[in-house]
């Protein structure tokens, strides 16, 4: 579905007439109708408007696809999934290396020891 079908389907679903919607956006009729037959698009500051009239996301009125925050906090919660373990193994292999070095430190300290025996 192209924009110009998208503009006119969510108006009609809306019960907007051409000239409501012109009214709310503070453009002509004319302009509406040149959206919706595909002769010229919608600026920026219209799409955000029609976005805030319509209820939907600009992503669905330009793509036709809505932004869904379900994706997104499915997303977020891969990410925790993935960092979560590596956050431990990260954690691990410092203690594993703090403990090497503190090993390393008391042996060369014992052998300083007990070279001065």
């Amino acid at each position: 579905m192209e924009l110009s079908e998208r503009l006119q389907q969510l108006r009609k679903l809306a019960n907007y007439s051409q000239e409501q919607l012109a009214e709310m956006l503070c453009i002509s009729r004319q302009a509406i109708s040149k959206w919706e037959s595909g002769q010229s698009n919608p600026d920026i500051n219209n799409i955000i408007k029609l976005s805030e009239i319509y209820n939907v996301s600009t992503d669905y009125i330009l793509i036709g696809k809505e932004n869904n925050s379900n994706q997104l906090e499915e997303s977020n919660s891969k990410k925790k999934e993935y960092s979560q373990p590596f956050k431990i193994a990260s954690v691990i292999i410092a203690i594993i290396a703090a403990t090497a070095i503190v090993s390393v430190l008391f042996i060369s300290t014992l052998g300083r020891i007990a070279g001065a025996w």
